[in-house]
């Protein structure tokens, strides 16, 4: 079942992911996620990136 919320988006065009969007996909201060607009399907993803893919494994 998707798990979804609102938020505002601020005068720097920012917006804080909720906390029980983050705990769901685990990510924590100072991580990277790549943010992907799907045409297809007109959503924006957020989607965590591992460390073992920043490192190049």
């Amino acid at each position: 079942m998707p798990v979804e919320d609102v938020v505002k988006v601020s005068r720097n065009f920012q917006v804080t992911i909720p906390s029980r969007i983050r705990q769901k996909i685990n990510i924590r201060e100072g991580d990277l996620v790549r943010i992907i607009y799907d045409e297809k399907e007109d959503t924006v993803k957020i989607i965590p990136i591992s460390r073992e893919e920043l490192e190049g494994h």
